[in-house]
């Protein structure tokens, strides 16, 4: 469930986030979004001028996922709001900044909450699986920690899997248990997810 509400993968962000930044019981300008969208909530700052061509039309997004990012901030101040019954001032944005940001953070811990111990396969001293390309051939990854390799949860079958295919396709593996923090969004819950890894056919 998307506790922010809203379909984050409108046709057009721009448009989604114009409306719900003028909908708020006191509008907020983007002067004021520019300065309270900042990371982590979103992957770069922008300024006033650039963050006004993208709401404008002048210019957009570098990415889908970023203009997820801005949306979800624009859906953060509306949940804000919905909590109190008198309009807030967002230009104040030294004292709404931090509620913002910690609101944030409380609405991704429930819909993405963190693993702080998995499963990883590796593949050699230094590698980690990542997942199987098209043609069957395996990515390798140095970073088990940030989302990069596949991870497992604490439960070992689906590693385990993993591994004993990998092996029957010649590819040393074993599964090592971590303490490292990893988002639900990033853990494997199938082998298709990966590439599936399926039994290896005749040569």
């Amino acid at each position: 469930m998307n506790l922010l509400g809203g379909d984050l993968h409108m046709t057009d962000p721009a448009i989604r986030i114009r409306t719900g930044l003028q909908n708020l019981l006191n509008p907020c300008t983007i002067t004021s979004f520019a300065a309270v969208a900042v990371p982590p909530m979103v992957p770069e700052k922008y300024s006033q001028q650039i963050l006004g061509q993208i709401l404008n039309g002048q210019r957009e997004f570098k990415t889908i996922e970023e203009a997820d990012s801005f949306v979800r901030v624009v859906a953060t101040l509306e949940r804000i709001q919905n909590t109190v019954e008198w309009p807030i001032d967002w230009s104040n944005t030294l004292l709404v900044k931090d509620k913002i940001i910690q609101t944030f953070r409380e609405i991704k811990n429930t819909e993405d909450p963190m693993h702080r111990q998995v499963w990883v396969v590796r593949l050699s001293l230094h590698d980690y699986f990542k997942g199987l390309r098209s043609d069957g051939s395996v990515i390798t990854t140095l970073n088990y920690y940030n989302g990069e390799a596949a991870a497992f949860t604490a439960d070992s079958k689906l590693a385990g899997e993993c591994v004993e295919l990998l092996k029957q396709r010649n590819v040393p593996a074993k599964a090592e248990f971590f303490t490292v923090e990893r988002r639900q969004s990033t853990i494997t819950t199938s082998l298709e997810e990966i590439g599936h890894i399926g039994r290896p056919g005749p040569v």
